[in-house]
């Protein structure tokens, strides 16, 4: 890969084979469960029919979206303080001025998809959440073992 400055320019670079694989994942996905797959519906947040300004007051009232919002769109912590210049957010219980909610929204809102179910949102924050715990108490028992 080559020498590349911001998380936009990696998630360029690897766009196209990541879209090809999307495409071959779902059609696996479905050939593999063709006789669990059901069709049900579902609460469905549509990124493609907000602006970044509607985006942006949405992390800055409910403030514990933003993780499941990043994650969905491979950012992390570390491309918002290098690219944005934002220092240690915390992206479990980010505390965020109007202008950091908006300069994040207009940063991920390029990555979004057009749209997303809410219960795959709250399992990717979930995920996230688990590993981070689990890290965290490994860290501790390691220290422990340590003393």
């Amino acid at each position: 890969m080559a020498d590349y400055s911001t998380h936009a320019d990696y998630m360029r670079s690897v766009s196209a084979e990541a879209d090809a694989r999307k495409g071959q994942i779902e059609e696996a996905l479905r050939t593999a469960f063709r006789a669990f797959i059901e069709k049900r519906s579902t609460e469905v947040i549509v990124f493609s029919g907000m602006s970044v300004l509607d985006l942006a007051r949405a992390i800055q009232a409910q403030p514990l979206v933003l993780k499941p919002l990043i994650a969905s769109c491979n950012v992390a912590a570390r491309a918002i303080e290098r690219d944005l210049g934002i220092k240690n957010v915390d992206t479990y219980e980010p505390v965020l001025t109007s202008e950091q909610a908006a300069a994040i929204a207009g940063y991920m809102k390029p990555f979004l998809p057009d749209y997303l179910e809410v219960p795959a949102l709250s399992t990717l924050d979930r995920v996230y959440f688990v590993d981070k715990e689990i890290r965290k108490g490994k860290g501790r028992a390691s220290w422990r073992w340590r003393s």
